[in-house]
């Protein structure tokens, strides 16, 4: 089914796999948390960024499920650029993530209150790294893979991908909604298009979910630091407190997406896609 679905119709696929996801990482962990406190496990007592890792290890198994019923699974194999490399291309993102890990220690810690107890901040940095590795399981490699196959490797076609898998990308974060201001999540979701711009540039430009896994999980981890390490707020906190100013991110992130994939660079799409842009002959219908 999904295949079919995939080859006939890519962007019904693309918006049925979102709210697969999307549904599975909402619902499959309430239940679990109901069958552990009908067996008598005291659940208040659970770390909430433990619940986070356990949320979010839903999406995965629904990218990675989605990923080998269409035969894509491979892509989480596939080598590209290499992670070193990638890591390369992606300097500009990476320069960003070190910046801000830099000035949220240096200038962003409360003195008047301890860190949190190891357990906790481990949970933290994990729950951030799940983050990273479902979202890019599904959103670069199931969503931006999908629509690079169905636009092709053209200049036209490339960007197509990469705007539409932005927008699939911001708009999952609309379930943010269920926690935070309204104002705050319309920030959030133009943030996370333009940002989705950016890694499906990279993406397209490396070859390797990899890269993006480490850069999405890192650039969590920093966005939050303070709050995974002292306890200060919360996701839902921090996407409240978004403003007008995360409109700048349409600029700080697309503007880079364009330089990789200016002229010069962008035939190494297909060099790393090529293969998947090959499609068969469809089959002759009987009579």
């Amino acid at each position: 089914m999904f295949q079919r679905l995939r080859t006939a119709h890519p962007l019904g696929y693309c918006l049925l796999t979102e709210v697969l996801f999307l549904a599975l990482i909402m619902v499959g962990p309430l239940a679990l948390l109901y069958a552990l406190a009908f067996l008598g496990v005291d659940i208040s007592r659970l770390d909430d960024y433990f619940l986070t890792v356990l949320q979010e290890l839903f999406g995965v198994g629904v990218a990675v499920l989605v990923l080998k019923k269409t035969g894509r699974l491979s892509l989480v194999r596939r080598r590209g650029s290499g992670f070193f490399n990638g890591l390369l291309v992606g300097m500009y993102p990476l320069g960003l993530i070190c910046y801000n890990l830099y000035a949220k220690l240096m200038f962003g810690r409360p003195d008047d209150k301890p860190m949190r107890m190891g357990t906790q901040i481990f949970w933290y940095f994990a729950a951030m790294l799940t983050i990273g590795l479902a979202e890019e399981l599904l959103f670069r490699g199931v969503i931006a893979q999908t629509l690079l196959e169905h636009f092709g490797a053209s200049r036209s076609g490339i960007w197509k991908a990469c705007v539409l898998s932005g927008l699939f990308f911001g708009g999952a974060h609309l379930t943010n909604l269920l926690s935070s201001a309204p104002f705050g999540v319309l920030m959030q979701c133009i943030f996370a298009a333009s940002l989705g711009v950016l890694y499906a540039a990279l993406y397209f430009r490396t070859g390797n979910l990899w890269v993006l896994i480490f850069l999405h999980g890192l650039n969590d981890a920093s966005s939050l630091l303070i709050g995974g390490l002292y306890g200060t707020e919360t996701v839902a906190s921090a996407v409240s407190s978004y403003d007008p100013t995360m409109l700048f991110s349409v600029f700080i992130y697309v503007l880079p997406a364009a330089f990789l994939l200016r002229k010069k660079k962008i035939g190494e799409v297909s060099l790393y896609f090529g293969r998947d842009l090959a499609k068969p002959a469809p089959a002759a219908e009987e009579p």
